[in-house]
């Protein structure tokens, strides 16, 4: 084991804590699902602010910065819809 360490330039002390912290599920793993959950049943068009209200209302406190992170690592951007432009009436020309 000295070997190996010494031979990739790894402390020890390093590998262990990668080692305890890959065995460790992920923080927000469950959050993750929930907002994947809630993004799809509203067909993507909630963005980082309703997914968070929606979280509130099921007893998740999650803050809206860390909805916003976790959506962004997952690739989740919700589609807005293109504005019309505005055509005035010009009567009878």
């Amino acid at each position: 084991m000295k070997a190996l360490l010494q031979l990739a330039g790894l402390p020890r002390s390093t590998f262990y804590y990668y080692l305890h912290r890959s065995q460790n599920p992920a923080k927000y793993q469950m959050v993750k699902e929930q907002i994947i959950t809630i993004f799809n049943e509203n067909k993507k068009r909630y963005g980082y602010r309703r997914i968070t209200q929606e979280l509130h209302n099921n007893d998740i406190c999650v803050n809206h910065k860390t909805v916003q992170k976790l959506m962004k690592q997952l690739g989740l951007v919700c589609q807005v819809r293109a504005k019309r432009k505005y055509n005035s009436y010009k009567g009878e020309v």
